[in-house]
C-alpha cells in the first residue's frame, strides 16, 4: 500500500513555503488528531465523509502531510513512484537537466486568478512547471483554471513529483474539475440555478444591489461567476484546506454547496443595510469573513436534496442547452427567453420574484452564448472587459505538431475525381479555403460535396474539431460536435493515407433519454465512407443498391461508447472505420453496411490529424 509516516516532523515542506510570511499560529506542528483510519488498507469513505463534514482540520495539523495523498494516490505504492518518475523525465527533458529554462504558463491557466498562497519563488516555479507538464500529458485540456491553485495547495504539503501524482488522479476523475470552456460555462449557470432554488432571497439580494450600484449587467453577473474565485482565491486559508478536503472526497458537488453557504452568509450579514453593492463586495466579505468556518461547514451541508445525480441532471440540460445555443446561429433561431423559461420553470414556480433579475439572466445568457458562438469561429480572440473566469474566451491549447504534419495538407498522390452519378451537381456555393482545414484540398473538399446529399449542398461547411486544436480526446470530440445533425469525420495518416465518413445521424444518439449510454448502433443509410488518398473512392450503404431486404448486419452505421468511435459494422466482417479514445490508432476493415474495402493503404494506422467539419445553418 501507499507508505505513510505518523512520524513525520513537520506536516509543510518549508522548501517551497516563504516561512517568513507565513501566519504564527500556523508554525508550529499540531497533533491533536491522529486519524487512524487513513492508515488502513482500504480507507472507510463513509467514516472520512462523515469526519469532514463534521469538523474542520488546521493548517497545521499533523495529518495534513499525507491527508490528500491518501485520498488521491493509488495503495499501490509501486504505481504512484512510477507516475512521479514519470514526472521527473518529463521535467529535465522540457526545462533541462538543471531545470534553467523559464517555464511560461499554458493557455488553459487563468494569469488573471493564480493563487500561490504561501509559496516562495521556488514554490511559484514549481507550480509553472507542473501546470506545463499537465499540458504537455493532457492537450485535450483548453480551459482549467482551477488547477492552478490546487497545484499551489498541494506543494504546502507534499514534493513536487507526489503533487504531480494527485493533479493527475484529480483530472483522471469524472467528477472534480472542469476541463473545457464550455464545461465552465456551465457551472457557473448550474450554480444560478442552485441559488435560485436553494437560496433565491440571497441570489436576488446580491444582483439587484450591484445592478442598482453599477447599472451593468454584465459586471453584475461577473461578480456572481466568480463564485469558485470566492472560494479558492478571496478566503483564508485555513478555510480554504478544509473545504478541498471535502472536495477531494466528494467531488465538485462540495464547490457548490460552499458557494451556496458562503451567498446565504452574506446575505444574513447585509441585511439592514442600504441596498446598493459594491464590485468587490464579495471578495471583500470572504477576505474577512466574519463567520467561523464550523458555521460555514454547517451551512453548507444543510442544503438537502443536493445529491451527485441531482447535479448532473441539471449540468447535463444546461449544457446541452448552451451547446445547442452555441451552434444555431441562424437570425430567426428560437428566442433565448423561451429557451429560459423552460429551464427554469421546473425550480422557481410560474415566475421569478424580480423582474430585473428575469431581464439580468435573459440579456447575460445571449452575451454567454455569443462568447462562445466568437470563440468557435475564431483562432483567437482578445478577452473583454469581463473577467476571463467567467468568459473564458482563450487561445485553445495547440499541441507542438509532430514532425510528419509539416507537409502540405494535400496529398502528395495525383488526385482525380471518382465518377459518380451526382457528379453533376453544383460545386459549393462558398470559399472552401476558409474552411480551415490541415487535411482536405479545395479539390478534395468539392469531390465530398458531389457525393452529400443534395438537401446539404446549399449549406455551408465549417470545421468544428480538429486534434491539432482540440487535443486528442474522444470525449472532447463530442463535446464539440455530438449535438450537430451531421458531420464529416476526416482522417490523415502518418502514411499520408486521407479518408473518412459522412455522419448522417448525430453522435448524441449514442446517449439516451435519460443521459445513460446505450450500447447499440445507431444511424441511417444515408451514412457513407469514402476515401480521398491514395485513391478517390465513396462507400454507400449496401442497402442503396441491395434488391431484397438487408440484415441487421447490414445496418450498423454509427456506434459511440467511452473506449471507440464506429462507422460500419457488421457481424461476419469486420468494422468499416474504428478510431480509439485516444484519437491517435485507429483500425479500417470490410464491413457488412458498406461492403468497403480497407481504408488508405493499412488495416491499423496511426493517425497524423483527425478534423470533424459541420454545417453550419443546419439544425442541431
Amino acid at each position: 500500500m501507499l507508505i505513510l509516516d505518523r512520524n513525520e516532523t513537520s506536516c509543510f515542506n518549508w522548501s517551497l513555503v516563504q516561512k517568513e510570511t507565513f501566519p504564527n499560529e500556523y508554525n508550529n506542528l499540531n497533533v491533536r488528531e491522529d486519524f487512524d483510519l487513513l492508515f488502513q488498507d482500504q480507507i472507510d469513505q463513509a467514516k472520512l465523509k462523515e469526519s469532514f463534514r463534521s469538523s474542520s482540520r488546521e493548517p497545521n495539523q499533523a495529518v495534513r502531510k499525507f491527508l490528500w495523498k491518501r485520498i488521491l494516490l493509488p495503495t499501490d505504492s509501486s504505481q504512484a513512484k512510477l507516475t512521479m518518475d514519470k514526472y521527473t523525465q518529463k521535467i529535465s527533458v522540457l526545462f533541462g537537466k538543471h531545470l534553467n529554462l523559464k517555464a511560461e504558463l499554458p493557455d488553459f491557466v487563468d494569469p488573471d486568478h493564480l493563487c500561490f498562497y504561501y509559496l516562495n519563488q521556488s514554490g511559484k516555479e514549481a507550480v509553472f512547471r507542473l501546470l506545463n507538464v499537465l499540458a504537455s500529458v493532457h492537450p485535450d485540456i483548453t480551459f482549467a483554471p482551477l488547477l492552478a491553485p490546487l497545484a499551489s495547495l498541494f506543494l504546502h504539503y507534499m514534493t513536487e513529483q507526489e503533487c504531480f501524482a494527485c493533479l493527475l488522479s484529480v483530472i483522471e476523475s469524472n467528477n472534480k474539475i472542469t476541463q473545457t470552456d464550455i464545461h465552465w460555462i456551465t457551472t457557473n449557470y448550474v450554480f444560478r440555478r442552485f441559488a435560485q432554488k436553494y437560496a433565491l432571497n440571497s441570489y436576488e439580494y446580491l444582483l439587484e444591489g450591484l445592478y442598482r450600484e453599477t447599472n451593468d449587467t454584465e459586471t453584475c453577473f461577473d461578480v456572481l461567476d466568480h463564485w469558485q474565485s470566492w472560494i479558492f482565491e478571496y478566503l483564508p486559508f485555513d478555510y480554504v484546506l478544509n473545504i478541498v478536503d471535502c472536495f477531494l472526497l466528494e467531488g465538485q458537488k462540495v464547490l457548490y454547496r460552499f458557494g451556496l453557504a458562503i451567498l446565504d452568509l452574506f446575505y444574513k450579514s447585509s441585511m439592514g443595510r442600504s441596498l446598493g453593492l459594491k464590485v468587490n463586495c464579495m471578495r471583500d466579505f470572504c477576505a474577512k469573513i466574519p463567520v467561523p468556518f464550523d458555521r460555514m461547514l454547517k451551512t453548507a451541508f444543510g442544503y438537502r436534496n443536493m445529491s451527485r445525480k441531482d447535479i448532473d441532471n441539471v449540468f447535463q440540460s444546461e449544457e446541452k442547452a448552451i451547446k445547442k445555443m452555441r451552434s444555431n446561429k441562424s437570425e430567426n433561431a428560437r428566442p433565448e427567453i423561451d429557451y429560459k423559461k423552460k429551464i427554469y420553470s421546473a425550480i422557481l414556480g410560474p415566475f421569478i420574484k424580480s423582474h430585473l433579475i428575469q431581464d439580468l439572466e435573459e440579456n447575460h445568457r445571449k452575451l454567454s452564448v455569443l462568447s462562445l458562438n466568437q470563440k468557435s469561429s475564431c483562432s483567437s480572440l482578445s478577452v473583454g472587459k469581463g473577467s476571463s473566469w467567467t468568459a473564458p474566451l482563450k487561445k485553445l491549447v495547440n499541441p507542438s505538431k509532430k514532425w510528419y504534419m509539416n507537409s502540405q495538407s494535400g496529398s502528395t498522390h495525383s488526385f482525380h475525381h471518382h465518377h459518380h452519378p451526382q457528379s453533376h451537381l453544383n460545386l459549393p456555393s462558398f470559399s472552401v479555403e476558409t474552411i480551415g482545414s490541415n487535411i482536405l484540398s479545395p479539390e478534395q473538399i468539392t469531390a465530398i460535396w458531389r457525393w452529400l446529399p443534395s438537401r446539404y449542398q446549399i449549406l455551408e461547411l465549417q470545421l468544428t474539431y480538429s486534434t491539432n486544436i482540440h487535443g486528442c480526446r474522444l470525449m472532447t470530440l463530442f463535446d464539440k460536435i455530438e449535438f450537430y445533425q451531421s458531420t464529416i469525420l476526416v482522417v490523415k495518416t502518418t502514411t499520408n493515407s486521407i479518408f473518412g465518413a459522412f455522419c448522417s445521424t448525430p453522435w448524441s444518439e449514442r446517449i439516451g433519454t435519460q443521459r445513460t449510454f446505450r450500447p447499440r448502433f445507431f444511424g441511417n443509410g444515408e451514412t457513407f465512407l469514402f476515401e480521398l488518398a491514395p485513391k478517390v473512392e465513396k462507400y454507400e450503404w449496401v442497402g442503396k443498391t441491395s434488391k431484397g431486404e438487408t440484415t441487421n448486419a447490414q445496418e450498423m452505421f454509427m456506434y459511440a461508447d467511452g473506449d471507440k468511435l464506429i462507422v460500419g459494422g457488421g457481424c461476419e466482417k469486420g468494422v468499416g472505420l474504428l478510431i480509439n479514445s485516444d484519437l491517435i490508432y485507429g483500425r479500417s476493415g470490410m464491413c457488412e453496411t458498406f461492403n468497403n474495402q480497407i481504408l488508405g493503404t493499412e488495416a491499423d494506422f496511426e493517425i497524423a490529424v483527425l478534423e470533424v467539419l459541420s454545417f453550419k445553418s443546419a439544425e442541431n
